[in-house]
């Protein structure tokens, strides 16, 4: 353990001028009734100067680390001693700086008379520039994204993005194998941080803050058993392990906070500098939903007075940090959209977000006040249901329970309140989290998510005092919860997850909403939302505003053409020729005379996946004038067998975007042979108005199938020319074939034609029969199709006994070329587990005709952690409640299924009713309240879903395939289906079993193993409110297939 730096020391030395000056030299005269104390300590490069008033004929003033208590002062000398003035105020100067300590992190105490007068004190004046003075970043427009694939938020046109950094992965504990070690030196200490993390971190923030996107980091804490990591070192000793997602870090011992300020120091040296060589940063969010620590900041139980004083020392240090490496970078607070409410009863685990404001508000100004902001996280009051218009918990009052869309406009009206403000100033607030739910993949269901964000957007982007709005999230995630927030679906064949599959109809919304095509593209919105115009329901809504940036300008590219009058850009002869390594790559480098752009192991798992877009790019020391060489030409090799271990189908594309200096981006994109070849694409510039300014190249590669790609590929001879000469063989057409069906003669195939060419496509389209496989052969005439234009069109199965079943083909010849395209037949349907009358034996059955309770074994669940209920039997039936507090239990049985095909079942003859929050019932498969199988249904959210617990689970818990919508009536039955991995939800409302959702399972024990299985119980699980109202079971019953 490192010994505590204390900064109580002896004058000698560190007191530099100690003088009774007049208090007007840094502050306006203290009145007669300031309480005595420090008032205010101000730093610049050099010095600190303290500030205050005391009717004392001396001060000892101390200086403490922010971990330790006025109790420390007893171990060590003062900084400096004074005597007030004849008014009362007094000032004393010390030096800044001594060895590697830097008293700006500092808290001061002032004494009289062995008395601590006042509270401790932190600089509230800054008078240094940070290392780096740039203004804080300007973005057009409020749009933002928690973003996974740098390329895809381009793509959109996102300006707002959000990146997870986790401290327990990018921090380690030593520096053990050093070669794996960026060793970092903080207070005269050696740190060290993982050097994997970091590059995969650089690897997500430097594309983003290179294509002009803000980017916020939210620093998080999760729990991380592996021997390198500082997690340890990190995490607050009042924590309950296992208990939370999100942990809080440790400011509370020495060791603590010295390793934390050191992760916030690295942090801030690394992305805040002026050259941006590993990206930057301009805004650090500080743990998550602070609100709800027992979730998402884990601190124990704490008093909300203690919780702030921790955190509050986190959130300060990360401002230090960042504020001497940054002038004008940004520091957050995180909240959920809880606010004269609480996410539950436990008032020493989850706080009233408005509480949490207020607190924090007078514990800073107390002890110094510093510029701390607000990122708010304004989810839908059923985060299951995106029409947060419907709300009813979300008023236009300060006092309302939550703040959501609805009512967001309460959030910046409230902290502009005068005790809110900040030197004269709101705070400024940032939405840095939330979604809109996709309750299913219907069409209904996604196109209410669409129109939901349309709405939230508009609102967002017409309310003054709020900077951004960002999404969560960009993919679909298997394990959050049953919640489908993404941009895309994911991809149902990759083993990872979130790895994106499709675009869903919000992601074109997102794309176009804040260009001029935004009207265009929520139209659909409004009749679902239920208005006639927008500016019903939006204040200020000015259809003039909505388009703050340009769309890429698609601009045509000729494969294989031979340039006239070429003049070269970058030929890498020499070296890289300032090409650097762009989105989802890990590094450039000079390979024979080529440029090698490679993405291997060290980047995320999305950059790796074959569909995301890989590139380099090129920033011009000096813009090129391409006007009279407006042929833009590069030259891609991918290699031969790059794809063979790919699926079936795969095609490589090309994309070129060129950047003027004026921010407009032309892009060009052309399907690839991938035979190992270099393969000229020239991007015709002469129609695009910002040639005459070029000041940025990139070019990027992709694959089209969901498989990882770890290797590379070339780039080489970028030139300028004045004319390009078609080739008269190479159109760039690109084909794309999808079906519904699988295979049925007569199913329906949609072909897609797309011509990414210079010069329009026209002509007759001939479709073939090749490899087992024919379609309707009708005549199809192609419309002429301009440069980035398709055209879709709908055929028939005529034949179909494919090489490849799964992998059709058909054959297409249109003007000038021809594709064999290769399309995935969609999985065949997934079985569905039967009602439970189907699974003939009958092994558990306890209608309650006698108190059999005590067979029963309680579980107080985890992470949740509630009272047990009290359970009592009377008449057939079992009723469970609890007088004074919110409760969850779980009971298993005396039997174990026999078989891994089991059904599970519990018949409710009353729910509570009056419950505000909970009014649950569980069934399934029990072992101990944190190693369970079950389904529920949630009476006062009407939702049912699945629940699988066990140490096998990430975070221990993960939630799959809810509903909303649903009823379970008193007297009615809910059930549990299982056989293999899925799993199905049946309710019986009088009139016998109804399907009502089934999924998939992941992280399930292996229950074909009877040993595993004879450590399950059949059994049930209540969950509600305090109160004398009961929820009332008459039977529960387990069935299996043996």
């Amino acid at each position: 353990m490192v010994q505590a730096r204390r900064r109580l020391r002896p004058a000698a030395g560190l007191l530099a001028l100690a003088l009774a000056l007049p208090v007007a030299w840094t502050a306006a005269p203290a009145r007669a009734d300031t309480a005595p104390g420090i008032t205010s300590v101000a730093a610049d490069q050099d010095t600190v100067t303290i500030t205050g008033r005391s009717s004392a004929d001396e001060v000892a003033l101390y200086a403490l680390e922010s971990w330790q208590d006025a109790a420390d002062r007893a171990t060590g000398e003062p900084v400096a001693t004074v005597s007030p003035g004849d008014d009362g105020g007094f000032t004393a100067r010390i030096a800044r700086r001594e060895g590697q300590d830097d008293h700006f992190d500092d808290k001061f105490l002032a004494v009289a008379d062995d008395t601590v007068l006042g509270t401790p004190h932190y600089v509230d004046d800054v008078r240094f520039p940070g290392i780096t003075d740039t203004p804080y970043p300007h973005v057009a427009g409020k749009k933002g994204l928690q973003v996974e694939m740098t390329d895809d938020a381009e793509e959109t046109g996102t300006g707002h993005a959000a990146v997870n950094v986790a401290l327990d992965q990018v921090m380690r504990a030593g520096p053990n194998a050093a070669q794996n070690a960026v060793p970092f030196t903080s207070r005269g200490r050696t740190y060290y941080f993982d050097k994997a993390a970091v590059g995969s971190l650089d690897s997500q923030i430097k594309p983003l803050s290179d294509n002009g996107i803000l980017v916020n980091l939210i620093l998080i804490l999760y729990q991380n058993n592996r021997p390198t990591s500082a997690w340890p070192e990190l995490v607050h000793p009042d924590a309950e392990i296992g208990k939370g997602t999100v942990y809080a870090f440790d400011t509370k011992t020495a060791e603590g906070t010295g390793y934390l300020t050191a992760a916030m120091e690295f942090l801030a040296d690394r992305y805040t500098r002026a050259d941006g060589a590993h990206g930057r940063a301009s805004g650090w969010i500080v743990g998550n939903e602070i609100d709800a620590q027992r979730y998402w900041y884990n601190m124990g139980a704490q008093s909300l007075d203690d919780f702030l004083e921790y955190y509050a020392r986190a959130l300060r240090i990360t401002w230090q940090s960042v504020r001497k490496a940054d002038t004008n970078g940004r520091v957050y607070t995180s909240l959920t959209h809880y606010w004269t409410a609480a996410v539950g009863d436990d008032h020493l685990r989850e706080y009233r977000g408005r509480d949490v404001i207020d607190g924090l508000n007078r514990l800073t100004k107390a002890q110094g006040d510093f510029p701390w902001n607000l990122a708010h996280h304004p989810y839908p009051e059923n985060l299951f249901n995106p029409a947060f218009w419907n709300d009813r918990t979300a008023t236009d009052s300060f006092d309302s329970q939550r703040i959501t869309f609805k009512n967001i406009q309460v959030l910046p009206r409230y902290m502009a309140r005068s005790e809110q403000l900040y030197q004269g100033q709101p705070r400024r607030i940032i939405l840095s989290e939330q979604g809109l739910n996709a309750q299913d993949y219907s069409e209904e269901a996604l196109d209410l998510q669409a129109a939901a964000y349309a709405y939230a957007y508009y609102k967002i982007a017409f309310l003054d005092g709020i900077d951004s709005f960002i999404l969560h999230r960009h993919v679909d995630h298997q394990h959050e919860g049953g919640l489908h927030l993404g941009l895309w679906t994911w991809d149902d064949e990759h083993g990872a997850a979130a790895m994106p599959g499709e675009h869903k109809p919000i992601y074109d919304v997102y794309r176009d909403i804040d260009t001029v095509r935004s009207l265009e593209a929520t139209e659909f919105a409004k009749e679902i939302i239920g208005i006639s115009d927008w500016a019903d329901v939006i204040p200020g809504f000015d259809p003039a505003e909505l388009a703050v940036r340009s769309a890429p300008d698609p601009v045509g590219v000729r494969h294989q053409a031979t340039p006239v009058v070429e003049r070269v850009v970058s030929d890498f002869t020499d070296g890289t020729d300032g090409w650097r390594a762009s989105d989802n790559s890990s590094g450039v480098s000079q390979v024979d005379g080529a440029l090698r752009v490679g993405f291997n192991g060290s980047v995320p798992g999305w950059s790796r996946y074959a569909k995301t877009w890989k590139g380099a790019d090129l920033v011009l020391d000096q813009p090129l004038d391409a006007s009279t060489h407006p042929q833009l030409s590069v030259s891609v090799r991918v290699p031969a067998d790059a794809d063979d271990r790919f699926r079936p189908g795969n095609t490589f594309h090309a994309k070129v975007r060129v950047y003027g200096k004026d921010g407009r981006v032309a892009a060009g994109t052309a399907p690839l042979s991938a035979q190992g070849d270099f393969e000229r694409l020239t991007v015709d510039l002469s129609a695009w108005e910002s040639r005459s300014a070029v000041s940025r190249i990139k070019v990027w590669v992709r694959g089209s199938v969901g498989d990882d790609w770890n290797g590379y590929f070339d780039l080489d001879q970028v030139s300028l020319a004045a004319a390009a000469v078609p080739s008269p063989t190479d159109h760039n057409v690109d084909v794309t074939a999808r079906t519904e069906g699988r295979g049925e003669i007569g199913s329906p195939v949609t072909l897609t034609v797309t011509n990414h060419d210079v010069a329009p496509l026209a002509g007759r389209l001939e479709l073939r029969a090749c490899a087992g496989v024919a379609v309707d052969t009708q005549d199809v005439t192609l419309g002429r199709l301009a440069t980035g234009q398709s055209q879709t069109i709908t055929t028939r199965v005529t034949a179909f006994t494919p090489q490849n079943p799964e992998y059709p083909v058909v054959c297409a010849a249109y003007p000038g070329g021809e594709r064999r395209v290769t399309f995935r037949l969609p999985p065949a349907s997934q079985q569905v587990p039967p009602a439970p009358d189907a699974f003939a034996n009958r092994e558990f059955n306890d209608a309650f005709d006698t108190d059999s309770t005590g067979s029963y074994r309680a579980n107080r669940v985890l992470p949740e952690d509630r009272a047990l209920p009290t359970l009592t039997v009377q008449g057939g039936t079992l009723n469970a409640s609890h007088p004074t507090q919110s409760w969850f239990g779980t009971y298993a049985g005396d039997t174990s299924p026999r078989s891994p095909a089991f059904a599970t079942s519990v018949t409710v003859r009353r729910f509570q009713g009056t419950s505000s929050d909970m009014d649950t019932v569980y069934t399934g498969l029990v072992r101990d309240g944190t190693t369970d199988v079950l389904a529920y249904y949630v009476n006062t959210r009407k939702a049912v879903g699945f629940e699988v617990r066990g140490p096998q689970v990430p975070g221990g818990i993960a939630v799959f395939g809810a509903k909303q919508d649903v009823t379970v009536p008193d007297g009615g039955r809910f059930a549990l289906s299982v056989v293999g991995e899925r799993a199905a939800i049946y309710v019986d409302s009088g009139d016998g079993w109804k399907l009502v959702t089934a999924t998939t399972l992941d992280h399930l024990p292996d229950l074909s193993d009877a040993t595993v299985r004879a450590q399950y119980r059949y059994g049930f699980g209540v969950r509600g409110d305090a109160g004398p109202a009961a929820i009332a079971v008459d039977a529960v019953e387990g069935r299996s297939i043996a």
